[in-house]
């Protein structure tokens, strides 16, 4: 049985369709970051919808005995989400950093090179250094690469950083290094296309010279990446280097980021303004952070997807055979499956890959298995063939996830503790309108399949059934009047939640679904008594 969440506009009722997946921005679990010192007002740059990312190199640090609670004040106050930091000499130093800003996870490469993330918008998936033989080129600081995803809301994002500092100097031979460091990394970005890369960090050259002179120009030329910073490169008040006025800390892109650029936001905190420069360079950093920021469109994540009914344990074929999975669809629109991530939280994973589209029409059923053989599968219509994913027999998840890894739906069973657990038999939603992580709402099919086996795959769930049309009286005081209309109406909205017989007393035209038809047919009973 299904309460149809139409968006109704009428002078009688209304109510919206019931949003599965809800994530905030800000986040409910936003981490507190507080100063261990408030010496300085820095201007803070956070952001919640606007993906904020900094580069600062830090001198040698620590430079002096006050450069870590100093840094930790900056950063407490500009609340960045990814920091991206070069001249980390002393680990030590750093791990005290981290220790005070808990709200932060921060990884070092072990070379001079470290980043920071928030923890409440950024996940670090994993990190790496790049171009193992190049370490002459990269003047052995070997470009540090972070994957991380990005979230907010419905925004999000998986990102490859690359945290870079070239080789310093003026020199013929300095400069031939640079040059070369960016054929690496460019080809590196023309080898990677689809990805969100940002490279960012201590450049030692500015961006504005001449090909003839310009150590960066296999970056700076390339189609395949732009310089946020090129529109304050050649400004002088924007100099990230001021104890030698010139900018050559940079904050480039790949061609996937370029039409986000195009309402980005980027800028040089200069930190001398507030501390005054002598403290600046004695006990910050000779260099300035630069900071860009830009925004994420919101994803198209489908709602109304349901994990309905799970057969993880056959007995009629093997579990390699027979496992099967059905998801309904409880909203209003049609969600297309294709490019869906059928999951687990451990390494199994399954994108759904059907040319065209795997389209689920709203208040219907589909039936994802691991074979679609109807000779070996124990007679199931299979509608996707989906691999590399197992049901466990005991413990298990399965989640359904949009690539930006937003999870839209998810179960997790618990081996017959709360779940139903009966060999042979699937475990069916009461309703898919309940919600499917508690066990209490799941029983086991009662609808015997011709192989012997339980479960109604493709169809209502029996759980759901109905013998015939209700009557209406949900409040069961033998007589249908404005009170049930209110109840019924009440559970539409989500205010209540009816028992399987409630729900079907309240589906009058016996259509399986409980929508404004009902309440209609209920009202026109009412006046014709």
């Amino acid at each position: 049985m299904k309460i149809n969440k139409r968006l109704l506009y009428t002078c009688m009722i209304g109510f919206a369709l019931n949003i599965l997946y809800s994530q905030e921005c800000p986040p409910a679990d936003t981490l507190n970051v507080s100063a261990v010192q408030n010496n300085w007002n820095f201007p803070t740059e956070n952001q919640w919808d606007r993906v904020e990312i900094m580069t600062w190199n830090l001198k040698e640090f620590p430079y002096s005995n006050s450069t870590v609670n100093n840094v930790q004040e900056a950063i407490a106050d500009i609340l960045p989400d990814i920091i991206a930091f070069q001249e980390i000499n002393d680990g030590n130093a750093f791990v005290q950093l981290a220790n005070s800003l808990p709200a932060y996870e921060f990884v070092s490469s072990g070379s001079g090179l470290a980043l920071g993330a928030r923890r409440d918008a950024v996940e670090i998936l994993n990190q790496s250094t790049l171009f193992p033989s190049s370490g002459y080129e990269f003047a052995w600081r070997y470009p540090f690469k972070v994957e991380l995803q990005w979230g907010c809301g419905l925004s999000s994002s998986t990102f490859s950083i690359i945290v870079v500092h070239l080789k310093a100097g003026g020199g013929t031979e300095d400069g031939n290094r640079r040059f070369a460091s960016c054929e690496d990394l460019e080809g590196y970005v023309v080898s990677h296309p689809n990805d969100n890369i940002i490279i960012l960090g201590d450049y030692n050259d500015e961006i504005t010279d001449p090909e003839s002179s310009n150590s960066l120009w296999p970056l700076v030329n390339s189609n395949s990446v732009a310089f946020a910073t090129a529109s304050i490169a050649n400004i002088d008040y924007y100099d990230s280097y001021p104890s030698w006025p010139s900018f050559i800390d940079h904050i480039a892109v790949s061609e996937q980021l370029f039409d986000e650029m195009e309402s980005s936001l980027i800028k040089t905190i200069r930190i001398d303004d507030y501390t005054g420069y002598t403290n600046f360079q004695n006990n910050f950093s000779d260099h300035r952070p630069v900071i860009l920021s830009f925004s994420l469109d919101e994803i198209d994540v489908p709602t109304g997807l349901v994990i309905n009914e799970i057969m993880q344990n056959p007995s009629a074929v093997s579990d390699t055979y027979g496992e099967w999975i059905e998801v309904t669809n409880i909203g209003d629109d049609v969600i297309n499956l294709d490019g869906l991530i059928l999951h687990e939280d451990g390494s199994e994973s399954h994108t759904i890959n059907v040319s065209g589209g795997l389209f689920l029409l709203p208040q219907e059923f589909m039936v994802l298995g691991i074979n679609d053989d109807f000779a070996q599968n124990g007679g199931i219509i299979v509608d996707y063939k989906y691999s590399d994913f197992f049901l466990s027999n005991s413990w298990d998840e399965v989640i359904i996830s949009h690539p930006s890894g937003i999870i839209i739906d998810q179960v997790s069973y618990d081996n017959g503790i709360s779940f139903p657990d009966e060999s042979g038999k699937s475990m069916v939603m009461d309703s898919p309108l309940n919600d499917n992580s508690l066990g209490e709402n799941w029983t086991a099919s009662s609808n015997q399949l011709p192989s012997g086996d339980y479960g109604t795959p493709g169809v209502t769930n029996s759980a759901e059934g109905c013998s015939m049309a209700g009557d209406g009286d949900v409040n069961t005081d033998g007589i249908v009047n404005i009170l049930d209309l209110v109840s019924i109406t009440q559970s539409i909205l989500g205010g209540i939640e009816f028992s399987q017989s409630q729900l079907c007393s309240a589906d009058r035209n016996y259509d399986l679904v409980i929508n404004i038809l009902d309440i209609v047919q209920i009202v026109s009973d009412i006046l014709d008594n």
